[in-house]
């Protein structure tokens, strides 16, 4: 289209076309809800675009029989979602919905029915308390067995907003007396940490600490805790909010952590984008009962000794409270494959 401008005129920007990225908004728009005229004016506002041009293809996608059959799948998913709701204002009438329970000591059976089975969280004392971890593993300790060899952990995650759902990227081998010598700072840090994303590749390195490591009786299989995952940060590390694809025991030796933690059923209040991950940031989700579009929070903390069960799909957001030394168990004595069946690792 040609534009004739007078002298010391500005020419009208050109008007964008629709095109696929603006019938998509369109779409997703209509799916949330949106009331067509509201709707046209404000895409033809923000797009440059005629009013009665958005208001056309508002129109052409209401007929469309691919928007149809999303508005199917759509109330599926909205039905779904209703039963979630449910389980979310029964279990918020409970006594302790709000609480993390914890245990001096739990039986293999209880702790099957009333956790695993039950699907509710627990920190758990004294299941670790036999093992020669307990009183032997400082930092210095560790840093003594493994002097200057290589580990590889998390690095300059500082820089990268999305440094948890982008960890490939933040891979990184470094002599263990390098990141001891970090760790010895006081100076609160997220930019380093050696992860369960770091194990398969530091399993060799960290043989010796496995001497140090027991076994939990029918909570664990035989051996399964030299099948764990190690985490080592300074004070100030900060896992975001996420959910694990199995059951998950995370105990504590050095240090302690602060975990906040989101029912499953309210995986919906979420804001989940992408994989496992939320939008939600750390000061998005305090304590407490749900309210309007967050969910119901619940909190706790662990130190030395303290094992905290984490069931498949709870959302969790952990922050070292102080430079802390733990691990994590998959390997229970009964069945964990929830990721084989898991088919969302993309955006959502």
């Amino acid at each position: 289209m040609t534009t004739s401008v007078a002298d010391g005129q500005q020419a009208s920007p050109p008007i964008r076309e629709v095109d696929d990225v603006l019938r998509r908004a369109i779409a997703e728009l209509i799916l949330d809800g949106a009331a067509d005229e509201p709707l046209a004016r404000m895409l033809s506002d923000a797009a440059a675009i005629p009013v009665d041009v958005i208001a056309r293809e508002i129109a052409i996608a209401r007929q469309s029989p691919y928007l149809i059959g999303a508005h199917r799948l759509q109330r599926r998913l909205q039905k779904w979602s209703w039963v979630l709701q449910n389980r979310a204002r029964l279990y918020a009438g409970t006594a302790n919905g709000l609480a993390v329970p914890t245990v001096a000591a739990i039986a293999p059976a209880r702790f099957y029915s009333e956790l695993y089975i039950g699907h509710r969280p627990a920190v758990i004392r004294g299941l670790v308390d036999h093992w020669p971890a307990r009183d032997k593993w400082s930092l210095d300790s560790i840093a003594e067995t493994l002097g200057d060899q290589p580990v590889q952990l998390q690095w300059d995650r500082s820089r990268d907003p999305s440094y948890e759902s982008n960890s490939n990227r933040h891979r990184a081998s470094k002599p263990f007396s390098a990141v001891a010598a970090r760790l010895r700072s006081t100076e609160p840090s997220n930019d380093f940490y050696v992860t369960a994303n770091n194990s398969g590749e530091n399993r060799e390195v960290f043989a010796p600490l496995f001497e140090d490591v027991g076994e939990i009786p029918g909570i664990l299989k035989p051996g399964g805790a030299r099948e764990g995952f190690f985490w080592i940060g300074p004070r100030g590390t900060i896992t975001p909010w996420h959910h694990d694809l199995t059951n998950n025991l995370l105990v504590q030796f050095v240090g302690r952590k602060r975990v906040r933690l989101v029912a499953s059923h309210d995986t919906p209040l979420m804001r989940n984008h992408l994989h496992c991950y939320s939008l939600w940031g750390s000061d998005d989700l305090p304590p407490g009962p749900a309210a309007g579009d967050k969910p119901a929070v619940l909190e706790c903390t662990i130190g030395p000794g303290d094992a905290l069960f984490l069931p498949v799909g709870w959302w969790h957001h952990v922050e070292g409270l102080d430079q802390t030394i733990g691990m994590s168990f998959t390997s229970f004595a009964w069945n964990n494959d929830f990721y084989s069946s898991y088919r969302s690792h993309g955006s959502l």
